[in-house]
């Protein structure tokens, strides 16, 4: 599988990825911005990321490849093949070596998609915990009940 971001990305901002990927694709940002029907300097207006709606109505439907992962979150690879590519790369990399070989092939890249997804679970993790936090002190005004050490920590952070 090649690898199309040779740098750690998931340093820079989603804007920063997406001009990287226009650059990849040789194109202007406006002529993105018209492959893609969004408006003239959307890519220079983007404060903090885009909208799922935005990439899948309008990104993805002119730029399938682009991997909305890499894009949004900067884990994985910028471009993403299809399955057929996918397929017939595996194959072509395996195909008619000795089984140890395969079998080390295999487990090389068994290893890789644990190491993104074991990424991908952490993000996940750290982002529910941002939701609770954001959303704990409307329970507790609410008179939600939460997790008591959650409310304290909270308490203590307000004093």
């Amino acid at each position: 599988m090649e690898n199309n971001t040779t740098e750690n990305t998931e340093q820079l901002s989603v804007k920063e990825r997406l001009i990287k990927f226009i650059n990849h694709e040789n194109l202007s940002q406006s002529k993105f911005e018209k492959q893609a029907n969004l408006s003239n300097g959307y890519v220079n207006n983007i404060k903090n990321s885009i909208s799922d709606k935005v990439f899948d109505l309008r990104i993805h439907p002119a730029f399938p490849h682009l991997n909305k992962v890499w894009l949004l979150h900067g884990i994985g690879e910028m471009n993403i093949e299809s399955d057929s590519e996918k397929s017939s790369d595996k194959t072509s990399i395996i195909k008619n070596k000795p089984l140890d070989e395969q079998m080390a092939i295999l487990h090389k890249e068994i290893r890789k998609l644990k190491k993104q997804n074991n990424k991908l679970s952490d993000r996940l993790d750290d982002t529910l915990a941002l939701i609770e936090l954001y959303l704990a002190p409307i329970a507790m005004k609410m008179e939600i009940n939460i997790d008591p050490d959650l409310k304290k920590k909270i308490l203590d952070h307000l004093n």
